[in-house]
């Protein structure tokens, strides 16, 4: 039987702990008392030191949860001890009445308040529950007693103070701001608290708390999605939500609490209110505004807004002009592309964007920012923008034809004409315009296609269109000024060369002496030439040689030699021919120049002509051809005698004419050598040299003499055949093409005939003299633009002595050779120059003489002996360029 209540026993608490429902432990008795004893398993609590007795009442007292065994003895001394005195907190021992657990079973019970367990049989089994100390249990009244004693005491615990906020319904709170107009949150926070704060507990102070308000987010609000307590001054957490506004808006005021006070909030709706508007007076009717420029004629958007804002505001004492901001609703195709701009429209991209605000009825929007005192204040009013008056054009009657007006050196003078054109098309303007004020333009495109105006001083983009006498499409333009809008007039003008007509005429049979210097043949074609009173010209005092052109028919020559090309068999002779300035020009081909027109030179009836160019008031005339004759001038040549030696040039000025032009310069040397021999030398101009000269002249030469002219050159001729060449007429009329005036050499054959002992196989050489002697210098000019000069004088060569001398080519041993040795031996000596040995040995001359060993005379000057006996052999010089001492030596030929 008693296993079976055993049983029974276990199997009703294994149900009631499957239920999870708090049971009364069953006794053994039925009736258990309500606060029955339990057993504790602790140690007995010590008994209490002697002393006067605690005297204990109901009390209350704060137990942090974490509080130690003397921190809860001190605040139960404090709470519940009436007669402290002489008592000491922590030597009182404490039970409290409790309630242990055992899982799902519960056993109240008396026990130390740092915790116990006790002992109990449930369902006829022991059962031990777990107490917890008094620090660790909950907030409530719990019984309370000293250990060892009986007298009961309630206590209420709390492991923190209470608090509470208490707030005022439907208060009306005003948004302060700073002095830069922004919303002052720290003192938003303070009015918030003290006007809608009635009472806390603790006593509690602004900041004390946490002020939030409900806000809802800026974007992604639905319902109550995206609304969240957030600070006044607006926050964030996966959506942003705006600072509070004007308006109801939902409050909630925290206290966090303390270690031992705890926290408290409420919550209330407000109403926010904002700072009333700056006080202001409108016009009943906005007044007209223009559109004022500056200086640069660009509109002056500061004095525009101040108008506006004149217009628009009768009053106020808060807004001005300028500390306002002022708007225009462009209204653009679309709401969309419609929008409130600045006065100066808007940039977009690079220059595009929105336009500024122009001309006719305009929606504006007058906005101020708002300070402490005033909320931000807007006005909208619509006006008229008007713009400044146009300039007026008042037109004489068309057509139009304008004279161009000209510079003094023949250019445009494109402000004058400008001028003109704007006298003959303006009758007048309002305002009073001059042509100083206005732009006068062509338009470049003469098709009329485009409107490309250019000033009258500038060409298209090719270069080839440029404004001069004809019809035109002109446009005359006025800027504008602050006071009126500019503007344009454009009609057709056609203009015309309205100068006088000039012409020149020329006189018959004029000539005049050349001279080497172009600008005096210039100035005596022009001073000799002009019939000054039969031309239509300006006063003859008012003209120079620069107002006028003169050239003269040229034909082409070598660059080289200045010799006629020789191609007139070839090429029609007008193609070598053409007009060129007086001083002449050169040909060229693709930058190379391939030959000249030569000045002008002397010559009869040469064909000219001249211009006149023309001025500011005369057009230019036109070339008027005639011929004018250049008579040769007179040239004065002079010799100047020197001396030189025969290995050097003769000095630069040894000739010397006046004026020194260019001239053919041919120079007769005749005189005594030093070899007391005669010597004749003709030295010709360079021309003679030149390669396209001797191309042309060898193979006449040749014909005519069986040897070009080069080996004449080369050779020499004799007197006779020089007579012979320069009377030869194939040969005159070739040298005559070649610009070689042949009357100089018959000049030059009187030269050579009136020289003493001449005869005609006496041979002349061609160049300078070579050999030492005295000469007499004959030195012939020869241009086409002078009469033939001659100039006579002196050159004297000398032979060099010093440094000069003779040396034996091979020395004799003991004076004595041999019979054969002397077959063989060099018996001459070598004439020397400072060492140089290569100077002209004709000079060297020998004397032998002597006895053969049969006493035979032996005399030679040319063969050195060979058969036995006693010799003598002197050596000298005779004649030639250098002089050196003579040598002489005596030997012995042996058999």
């Amino acid at each position: 039987m008693r296993k079976a209540k055993q049983m029974l026993a276990g199997l009703l608490a294994t149900l009631l702990m499957m239920q999870a429902l708090p049971v009364t432990a069953l006794a053994d008795d039925a009736a258990a008392p309500a606060q029955p004893e339990a057993v504790q398993t602790q140690d007995e609590a010590p008994v209490a030191e002697e002393g006067p007795d605690a005297e204990l009442t109901d009390g209350m007292a704060i137990i942090p949860a974490d509080a130690d065994e003397a921190t809860v003895k001190q605040a139960l001394f404090d709470a519940l001890v009436v007669n402290k005195e002489g008592l000491n907190p922590q030597s009182l021992e404490w039970e409290y009445y409790c309630t242990g657990k055992n899982g799902l079973l519960t056993n109240d019970a008396w026990g130390s308040i740092n915790g116990f367990t006790s002992e109990k049989n449930v369902v006829f089994v022991p059962t031990t529950f777990t107490h917890p100390a008094l620090a660790d249990n909950g907030d409530g009244n719990y019984q309370i007693r000293l250990a060892g004693t009986t007298a009961e005491v309630t206590l209420t615990k709390a492991a923190k103070l209470s608090s509470s906020i208490t707030l005022n319904e439907s208060m009306e709170v005003a948004l302060p701001y700073t002095a830069d107009a922004t919303v002052d949150f720290d003192a938003l926070r303070a009015s918030i608290f003290n006007q809608v704060v009635a009472s806390t507990t603790p006593e509690l102070a602004v900041g004390d708390v946490t002020i939030e308000y409900y806000a809802t987010a800026i974007t992604g609000a639905v319902g109550d999605l995206g609304k969240a307590w957030m600070p006044l001054e607006g926050g964030k957490d996966t959506l942003t939500y705006p600072a509070i506004s004007a308006g109801e808006q939902k409050i909630r005021i925290s206290y966090a609490g303390t270690e031992t006070v705890k926290g408290a909030s409420a919550e209330t709706t407000i109403t926010v209110t904002e700072r009333p508007e700056a006080s202001y007076t409108l016009k009943e009717t906005p007044d007209a505004v223009t559109l004022a420029v500056d200086e640069a004629l660009n509109v002056d958007y500061a004095a525009l807004r101040t108008a506006i804002f004149n217009a628009v505001v009768a009053s106020s004492d808060v807004l001005t002009a300028d500390n306002v901001t002022i708007e225009y609703y462009y209204k653009g195709i679309t709401e969309l592309d419609s929008k409130w701009l600045p006065l100066e429209g808007q940039a977009v991209v690079g220059g595009l964007g929105y336009p500024a605000i122009s001309a006719g009825q305009q929606k504006v929007r007058i906005s101020w920012p708002g300070n402490k005192d005033y909320a931000p204040t807007t006005i909208e009013a619509t006006l008229t923008v008007n713009d400044r008056p146009a300039v007026e054009f008042v037109l004489n009657d068309s057509p139009y034809e304008v004279g161009m007006v000209f510079t003094d050196d023949q250019g445009y003078d494109y402000d004058a004409t400008a001028a003109a054109i704007y006298e003959a098309v303006v009758a007048s303007t309002t305002p009073a315009l001059t042509a100083a004020d206005v732009t006068v333009e062509y338009n470049v495109d003469r098709i009329g296609g485009t409107d490309s105006f250019k000033p009258l001083n500038e060409t298209d983009l090719t270069g080839l269109i440029k404004f001069g006498t004809g019809n035109w499409e002109i446009r005359i333009s006025w800027p504008g000024s602050r006071e009126y809008r500019g503007g344009e007039v454009v009609v057709d003008v056609t203009t015309t060369d309205s100068r006088l007509v000039s012409a020149v005429v020329l006189k018959d049979g004029v000539f005049f002496t050349y001279n080497m210097d172009p600008a005096v043949m210039e100035q005596a074609i022009f001073d000799n030439l002009i019939d000054w009173e039969n031309s239509t010209l300006p006063a003859r005092e008012t003209l120079t040689l620069d107002d006028f052109t003169i050239e003269y028919k040229a034909k082409l020559t070598d660059l080289e030699s200045g010799t006629d090309l020789g191609l007139g068999d070839m090429i029609d002779s007008d193609l070598l021919t053409k007009w060129v300035p007086i001083e002449g020009e050169t040909y060229e081909l693709g930058g190379t120049v391939l030959g000249r027109y030569p000045s002008m030179g002397a010559g009869e009836a040469q064909a000219v002509r001249v211009e006149y160019k023309g001025s500011a008031e005369y057009r230019p005339s036109g070339y008027t051809e005639g011929t004018v004759t250049v008579n040769k001038a007179t040239v004065k040549v002079t010799v100047h005698s020197t001396n030189i030696f025969a290995d050097e040039a003769l000095p630069e000025d040894f000739v010397t004419t006046d004026p020194a032009d260019k001239f053919d310069l041919y120079t007769v040397y005749a005189g005594v050598t030093s070899s007391v021999s005669g010597g004749l030398y003709l030295d010709l101009p360079e021309r003679y040299t030149s390669s396209l000269f001797l191309k042309v002249l060898d193979p006449i030469v040749e014909k005519l003499y069986g040897k070009s002219f080069t080996q004449m050159l080369n050779d020499g001729v004799t007197v006779g055949e020089l007579r012979e060449l320069f009377s030869t007429q194939e040969l005159l009329d070739l040298l005559d093409k070649l610009n070689i005036d042949t009357g100089t050499f018959g000049q030059i054959l009187s030269i050579i005939n009136q020289l003493p002992s001449v005869a005609d196989s006496l041979r002349i050489s061609f160049g300078t003299p070579n050999r030492a002697g005295l000469y007499t210098v004959a030195a012939v000019t020869d241009s086409k633009n002078y009469e033939t000069g001659v100039g006579v004088g002196f050159v004297l060569v000398k032979m060099r002595t010093s440094g000069s001398r003779l040396t034996w080519n091979q020395s004799i041993s003991n004076g004595k050779l041999t019979a054969e040795q002397a077959k063989t031996f060099d018996f001459g000596a070598t004439l020397s120059y400072n060492g140089d040995v290569t100077v002209d040995q004709s000079s060297v001359h020998y004397l032998y003489s002597g006895f053969t060993s049969k006493w035979r005379i032996y005399s030679s000057t040319t063969t050195p002996p060979t058969e036995p006996g006693r010799y003598v052999v002197t050596v000298c010089i005779l004649g030639g360029n250098h002089l050196a001492a003579p040598l002489t030596r005596s030997f012995q030929i042996t058999k």
